[in-house]
């Protein structure tokens, strides 16, 4: 896969410490798939040796690809600071993304873990018109809650957690989704695509197969590739070990050995 120097149109901070950046990109628009990823040199030198994997967020007017990011350390401080008119090396689009399924759509995010999520919900709004969204989104504060109003425009449900109860549900957006596993908007015909830590996948996994609820999560993984080669982003599966970068970063939770993670 080759580097690619792109043009960043614009990279604007949306609330503390969260970022939206365009670049510009008609063949990555054309090639991304929901779920996909860019794997970005986050350095002008070879300072910071390691690439940074970020979500595809949204391709818009088929020619400009946005990623949303957290500041999380170095890497991601220097990318805040880059401005409009500047270039940036890209790999990508990379990984496998979501399997569509013509159903009743439950998202369920944590934090930056919306970032791919509003992609998929785009795609599935062009393709199926009459398909029904129902998205739980949580994060630690109201601040960090990310997203909401783009999801109302694709017609979707939004019901909000937040940790320290400043907006929607006090606790874990977890928590919130279980609350509503009788409810209509979690029947067993629903498929649900999750996104965000760890511990939270895999409540939401366990939780989809005790219900018997297709489920499709997508790992946020540390990688050092991104293409499948160095072995860093392994995860433990009932088939064996599979690469994060290569084999998902979408897997059905059916594969995953949870009790490893």
């Amino acid at each position: 896969m080759p580097h690619k120097k792109l043009l960043i149109r614009d990279n604007e901070e949306i609330t503390p410490g969260y970022f939206l950046m365009k670049i510009q990109s008609p063949e990555i628009a054309k090639d991304s798939s929901p779920g996909q990823f860019l794997h970005i040199k986050c350095s002008a030198s070879n300072h910071y040796l390691l690439r940074r994997p970020l979500s595809i967020h949204q391709v818009i007017d088929g020619k400009y690809v946005e990623i949303l990011y957290k500041i999380v350390g170095k890497g991601t401080d220097w990318l805040s600071k880059r401005k409009r008119g500047e270039k940036l090396d890209c790999i990508g689009p990379l990984g496998n993304g979501f399997r569509l399924i013509k159903s009743e759509i439950v998202f369920v995010a944590g934090g930056i873990g919306i970032a791919p999520l509003i992609f998929l919900a785009e795609k599935i709004a062009k393709t199926d018109r009459l398909a029904s969204i129902t998205a739980f989104i949580g994060a630690k504060t109201k601040d960090e809650i990310l997203c909401a109003d783009k999801l109302k425009k694709l017609r979707a449900t939004v019901h909000i957690a937040t940790e320290d109860g400043s907006l929607g549900y006090k606790g874990l957006v977890s928590n919130l989704f279980k609350n509503n596993l009788s409810s209509v908007v979690c029947r067993l015909s629903s498929v649900i695509y999750a996104c965000g830590p760890k511990g939270m996948l895999k409540e939401i996994a366990l939780l989809s197969q005790k219900y018997k609820i297709p489920c499709q999560v997508s790992f946020e993984q540390f990688m050092g590739c991104g293409i499948g080669i160095c072995n860093a982003c392994v995860i433990r599966t009932k088939y064996g070990y599979k690469k994060v970068c290569k084999d998902g970063p979408v897997f059905d939770t059916e594969e995953i050995d949870w009790s490893k993670i």
